[in-house]
């Protein structure tokens, strides 16, 4: 078995085919093409998660034949902090990756053109909400200088926000048309809505990657940070935080509303309360109670039932 780690850049990627030889290629078509020329057959590579750099690379390669492994940033950074030497280069990176590989790092890459086109569409709407949030600072910053100087401005900040607006809309239709059985399965749970069904279906992919709802709330990132140092545990009570923001983000959303509609979750909710618990510590428990409703009506593949939620722990 190869093992090739690869640090992923915009423009272009190191290579560590050994412990020692790292080689710079395009992040593009051909660049990558020229790669796959290199590799032995035995080869698994490993590429850490770069949001959009690293899915044109993953794909070529998985439809040449090859595995290709998904490895999460905090473990080749923690790889690096443990080493005797803390250096960071992009050769040091490649080298890096290629030891967790090694070891076992990382899941395997199965996203396909539709999970990949969600994932975008995703990715693209989330971009145009936040500039439409900031422009929508500016409308009201824009009448607050009027009332302030006493003179009538010109508003440009109006039209873009409706445009942004437009194309959101537009955005969001397109998403329902990609992993429509999964979307439709989701929205069966009240509180899941269009976007937090298409969030789901693209960032967490495939749910038979994960053998139980709690694998799947650590790849959220909403399992608890525990530190033991012999018989002392400590720090348990804090989320690891280590997956997609904004899966995590939209979930908790999704939660909040989940509560008023699922007797259940607002009972755990006041629960929680009453033991003490801050607002948004109980906040994101009904959202790990949530992901193991996901999990469970996604695993089952049977819209969601109100009776099924006493089932879940």
């Amino acid at each position: 078995m190869q093992y090739i780690g690869i640090d992923m850049s915009k423009d272009t990627f190191h290579a560590a085919f050994d412990e020692s030889t790292v080689t710079i290629f395009p992040n593009t078509k051909l660049g990558i093409k020229q790669f796959i020329k290199l590799l032995p057959k035995d080869s698994t590579i490993g590429v850490e998660a770069t949001g959009v750099y690293h899915l044109l690379f993953a794909r070529t390669c998985t439809e040449s034949g090859f595995a290709v492994m998904i490895i999460n940033p905090l473990i080749t950074h923690r790889a690096i902090q443990s080493s005797l030497r803390r250096v960071k280069t992009d050769k040091h990176d490649a080298l890096a990756i290629r030891a967790v590989l090694s070891m076992g790092a990382g899941y395997l890459f199965t996203e396909t053109p539709e999970l990949i086109a969600l994932k975008a569409l995703i990715q693209e709407r989330e971009s145009l909400v936040r500039m439409r949030a900031e422009t929508k600072q500016m409308v009201h910053a824009h009448k607050a200088k009027e009332l302030a100087a006493g003179l009538k401005l010109s508003n440009p900040y109006v039209s873009v926000q409706k445009a942004f607006t437009k194309e959101i809309n537009i955005l969001t239709v397109q998403m329902t048309g990609f992993e429509q059985k999964t979307q439709a399965l989701l929205q069966s749970i009240p509180g899941v809505g269009p976007v937090t069904a298409a969030a789901c279906a693209a960032y967490i992919g495939d749910i038979e990657r994960f053998s139980s709802p709690e694998k799947l709330t650590a790849y959220v990132g909403l399992d608890c940070r525990v530190h033991q140092s012999g018989t002392s545990i400590h720090g348990k009570g804090f989320i690891t935080k280590r997956g997609n923001t904004y899966l995590r983000t939209i979930l908790f959303n999704a939660a909040f509303i989940s509560r008023q509609y699922v007797p259940e979750l607002q009972t755990f909710f006041e629960k929680k309360l009453s033991e003490g618990k801050h607002y948004f510590s109980a906040s994101v428990a009904v959202e790990r109670k949530l992901v193991h409703l996901i999990y469970a009506v996604w695993k089952r593949g049977t819209p969601y039932e109100a009776r099924a939620i006493a089932q879940i722990a």
